[in-house]
């Protein structure tokens, strides 16, 4: 499996340069070069390039072409700032599902099972890692990486969403926050593209607590889980089938996580 272990390469996560990169190439020609853009956000070369491959992992531009994407256009349209809390809940969960971004991944996913972790405790899930990275990589580079995500939800923009908080060493996780339930449904359209792809329905307790799934990256138990998706069903968008064996929700063919994700900023 790739896998990446600093998903910025040891940098915090700066919404201020990560808002900056991604308005001025959504503003500009797609051909528009590293020196250009480092010249419109005064950030030097290097940190355009990695902050442009960033938004590529996360898929706010394409891989090796970073040409813009439907996703990206849609948030560039409707929340270029990253300021509603619906856009900040979907850039966590599409930078949290990406197993791709290994140290990232693992983290959330394991926030789901405790009520309180603290460093060492995240550091010991990576051993399986030592044997194939350097141990300079092993030792250095992931710890700085735990440091950047915890960072990440406790003095960055994510801190926004109260998933975490921070005394004495220890970080408290919290349980339920309120996702906008058209989120959740691009949430649950994008685990589907990745995991089930093509499936037009999904069983309800994986999209509960699976890894990478939507209830568990967005730390909502799920009694929770099931009353959002209830609402949905109420709404018309998803079909639920609990008779006999089946605890399912029902996705057509044509919904599409760029529609509803429009919907939700149309209000």
């Amino acid at each position: 499996m790739k896998y990446k272990i600093q998903a910025l390469n040891g940098f915090n996560m700066y919404f201020d340069q990560i808002i900056s990169v991604f308005r001025t190439k959504y503003e500009t020609e797609d051909n528009i070069n590293l020196d250009q853009l480092a010249i419109k956000t005064g950030l030097n070369r290097r940190k355009a390039r990695m902050l442009l491959n960033f938004l590529a992992d996360i898929g706010l531009s394409q891989k090796r072409t970073l040409k813009k994407t439907s996703l990206g256009n849609i948030l560039f349209k409707y929340d270029d700032y990253f300021q509603n809390e619906g856009t900040l809940w979907l850039l966590h969960y599409l930078q949290s599902y990406n197993e791709y971004l290994i140290i990232w991944n693992r983290i959330i996913n394991h926030l789901y099972d405790v009520d309180e972790v603290n460093r060492i405790e995240l550091f010991t899930l990576f051993k399986d890692l030592k044997e194939n990275i350097s141990e300079h990589t092993y030792k250095r580079h992931i710890g700085d990486e735990i440091r950047v995500v915890l960072d990440s939800y406790i003095n960055q923009n994510f801190s926004k969403l109260n998933l975490l908080e921070f005394d004495e060493d220890k970080y408290f996780v919290h349980r339920n926050s309120d996702v906008p339930e058209l989120i959740l449904l691009c949430s649950i359209i994008l685990y589907r593209n990745a995991f089930y792809q093509g499936a037009t329905a999904l069983n309800i307790k994986d999209l509960c607590d699976s890894n990478n799934s939507p209830g568990k990256i967005f730390i909502i138990d799920e009694h929770i889980f099931r009353k959002k998706l209830e609402n949905l069903k109420n709404t018309g968008i998803i079909g639920i089938e609990s008779r006999g064996d089946l605890d399912q929700i029902r996705i057509s063919d044509d919904l599409k996580y760029e529609g509803v994700l429009e919907k939700y900023y149309q209000g």
